[in-house]
């Protein structure tokens, strides 16, 4: 076992935890400590996963929708421009696709507890298509009595119809990336809608009172001022949903928004005022009673449940369908095809177009167990007991006390909780935690 010198993961001390308790935000990578799965073994693993019963524990699916009417400065998951012919042949294919693996053990037994439709911009297909492919769904998938469907929508192209067809054929939960109100920021990052129709769209939802609404909001976008943000969060609360999201801007690498940034035409929000951002909403949102379920997660009322997101850090088995998809089964993750024709001739061809596949290693339970409770606030050490690691507590102590002088975490026995400024930056606690856990294993290398 390796030694790893904690003292590099430490906060900076004396500077306000909020915004300078490190000097960049670590990513999270849903894949860490997980190797590829050599290209002529995926075929065979495949097989062997579909073959085999699901599992008991509840699971997930994710169904990807890679069209955009247009491509969004900040976005990095765009692939397809949206065209109404090409947006039917890939529903076909998608009903294909999950027909066709209906029937394999690996699917068919195994309660889902959520499926998430997202993008792209799922509610850029048309009314027949989302019917077609949510009674698809409902149909070959076997669903939880109460299993949450989440539809991403925005709000062009996203009509009455189109609304309508997705709650009758099951959706429960729509979720709207709305990241701002205002109206020359949103048209800056390549929004169309004005503030007003924003609003009128997001009451037109509401006033159905038949789904879990909920409302994205991103932080941090150039020109979008702390006043800017303090009226978003007060439209938000206003229009009354069963949900809010509050989510800080990322620069993702080959965007549009970074490389204007690195071109010096746009400059971005410095960390401490991220910070101060996230402070505001997570404050304004507690003073207004909202329910805190997750560092990014508000709910208003108990129909927003957020079973999907919250799962998904867990580490449940979440099947996946559509080009670009990523899914996870057991110890094995995998990403289908991105590539739309690539995906398109595959599944005319009667196959699933595997782009890759990995496997997890030894610690791959206790990252799951880091990261869902991290990202609810608390983390009980108790639950990352290691054979090969006698003290656990020894472990992580000094870091958390280091932690909690510079006001990231609070300590009661176990109980790690985290503080506001903690939640803002725990990707960093999880990614320490993961690099630390790393270097416990057999004949690991320091990290």
């Amino acid at each position: 076992m390796s030694a790893v010198d904690i003292s590099r993961f430490f906060a900076n001390d004396g500077r306000g935890a909020i915004g300078n308790a490190f000097a960049s935000r670590r990513a999270v990578m849903p894949w860490r400590g997980r190797q590829p799965v050599a290209n002529g073994d995926i075929d065979t693993i495949w097989r062997h996963l579909m073959s085999r019963q699901g599992s008991s524990q509840g699971r997930l699916a994710y169904i990807h929708v890679p069209f955009c009417a247009n491509h969004c400065l900040f976005c990095g998951f765009y692939r397809n421009a949206y065209t109404a012919p090409g947006a039917t042949a890939y529903a076909d294919r998608l009903i294909a696709e999950i027909e066709r693996e209906a029937t394999e053990p690996g699917v068919r037994h195994g309660a889902i507890n959520a499926v998430y439709l997202g993008g792209g911009t799922p509610s850029a297909l048309s009314a027949r298509d989302l019917t077609r492919l949510l009674d698809t769904v409902r149909q070959h998938l076997p669903l939880a009595p109460d299993c949450e469907i989440t539809l991403e929508g925005r709000i062009v192209h996203f009509d009455d119809d189109k609304i309508d067809a997705c709650i009758s054929a099951g959706v429960n939960r729509i979720s709207v990336g709305v990241q701002t109100f205002d109206t020359m920021v949103r048209r800056r990052q390549g929004r169309r809608a004005s503030k007003e129709e924003a609003i009128r769209f997001l009451t037109g939802l509401r006033d159905r009172n038949r789904v879990a609404l909920v409302v994205d909001l991103l932080y941090g976008l150039p020109g979008q001022t702390p006043e800017i943000w303090r009226e978003d969060l007060r439209i938000a609360a206003d229009i009354a949903p069963d949900g809010v999201d509050l989510y800080g801007l990322n620069l993702i690498p080959g965007t549009p928004l970074q490389r204007a940034v690195a071109a010096g035409k746009l400059h971005p929000t410095p960390l401490q005022d991220l910070g101060a951002m996230y402070e505001a909403g997570a404050l304004f949102f507690a003073k207004a009673g909202w329910r805190q379920i997750s560092n990014s997660h508000w709910a208003r009322t108990p129909r927003e449940r957020n079973i999907y997101n919250l799962c998904i850090k867990q580490g449940v088995d979440c099947l996946a369908y559509g080009s670009g998809a990523g899914g996870t089964i057991g110890r094995y993750g995998y990403s289908v095809a991105g590539d739309l024709q690539r995906y398109n001739a595959a599944i005319a061809a009667g196959y699933k177009p595997l782009d890759g596949m990995n496997v997890s290693d030894d610690l791959d339970p206790v990252r799951h167990r880091v990261a869902a409770g991290f990202e609810v606030g608390r983390l009980d050490l108790a639950d990352l007991a290691l054979p090969h690691i006698p003290d656990v507590d020894a472990l992580f102590t000094p870091l958390l006390n280091q932690w909690q002088r510079t006001g990231l975490v609070t300590l009661d026995g176990n109980l790690v909780q985290l503080t506001i400024a903690g939640r803002f930056w725990y990707s960093n606690l999880i990614a320490a935690f993961n690099d630390i856990l790393a270097g416990t294993l057999p004949n690991a290398k320091s990290v």
